[in-house]
């Protein structure tokens, strides 16, 4: 049976983001933890209590195979919410990887789990486990609004999503995106000038003249 999210898998997040007008997007800071990582997948939500590890734990336990746990740590940096024994408890159930808004730690260990990790930071520094809240709800993860089911992607240049029903609409744009982009390195390869293909040429004319 075909994986309905394979065309989206080969699209680099940069062009996604592009077809998708910039937003849904995630902020910056959050980075595969190691090298060459990507992730596509359906995003199982959760919002944990800043620093406290017990609500994903929770959603470790309900997530389904081919899910990625999308997590609102609320940008604590200063106390992982997951490490090893998770990456290995989630490849243990297929599950396709975590994007964590918040720290992890055991970054070797991850890797060799193989497990994707998206987060905003790493720490030595465990999180505690006191403080159960909410999962499959929409929430904040990297400035992002994510609902249950949305479709997660992430690469080296960060993290975008987008809700489910908008994918074949999404990769049609991207593959646009894609072909557009293909044509200008053609013509760069021709000799002719990057702003005359962006139509930007008038723009610097402007530009220079006011300054």
């Amino acid at each position: 049976m075909r994986d309905p999210l394979r065309g989206i898998a080969r699209i680099p997040t940069a062009v996604l983001s592009d077809a998708l007008g910039r937003l849904g997007t995630m902020a910056a800071a959050i980075k595969p933890v190691w090298p060459g990582m990507r992730l596509t997948g359906i995003a199982h939500t959760v919002r944990c209590f800043p620093g406290d590890y017990l609500t994903l734990l929770k959603a470790l336990a309900e997530a389904r195979e081919g899910e990625v746990l999308v997590v609102d740590g609320g940008g604590v940096q200063e106390a992982a919410l997951l490490g090893k024994l998770m990456a290995m408890e989630a490849r243990r159930k297929g599950l396709r990887g975590f994007v964590v808004d918040g720290a992890v730690r055991d970054l070797r260990g991850l890797q060799e789990v193989g497990v994707p990790v998206f987060a905003r930071a790493a720490t030595p520094r465990v999180g505690t486990a006191e403080h159960v809240l909410e999962t499959q709800i929409p929430i904040i993860c990297g400035g992002a609004p994510v609902q249950p089911g949305d479709i997660v992607h992430g690469d080296e240049d960060g993290v975008v999503v987008f809700g489910a029903k908008r994918l074949r609409g999404v990769e049609s744009r991207a593959v646009e995106v894609q072909r557009h982009e293909a044509e200008v390195v053609r013509k760069l390869k021709r000799g002719r000038p990057l702003a005359e293909l962006m139509n930007l040429f008038d723009r610097l004319i402007e530009l220079r003249k006011r300054g």
